[in-house]
């Protein structure tokens, strides 16, 4: 048996991708949604699934802090970028950097 530390969280473990609508959050964006998973009030991060159901533009942006994607279905890409983000792919953001993100289709 591991002796787990009393200071360390309790384990997460959630479906991820919902089909209830009450779990998902609409972004500012029209149809495109957000499931949060975890809040880190002490480290000032957040997991969450991004859902986006339409095609084109979605929004110009960037992060203050490093954000790591993965893409469980469909295809999307940065505008300023020559790659496409498709199923299974990972995608790391750097702090800073101002980005399109643009959906190429989801279903």
């Amino acid at each position: 048996m591991v002796e787990v530390s009393p200071w360390s969280p309790a384990e997460i473990v959630e479906t991820a991708v919902s089909g209830d609508p009450r779990h998902w959050v609409p972004a500012a964006t029209a149809d495109v949604w957000m499931r949060p998973l975890l809040f880190d009030t002490v480290r000032g991060a957040w997991t969450n699934v991004v859902r986006i159901d339409m095609h084109g533009f979605i929004s110009r942006h960037a992060h203050p802090s490093p954000v790591h994607g993965y893409v469980i279905r469909g295809t999307w890409h940065y505008l300023e970028r020559d790659w496409r983000a498709e199923e299974g792919s990972y995608v790391f953001e750097a702090p800073g950097d101002i980005h399109t993100l643009t959906g190429d289709g989801f279903s």
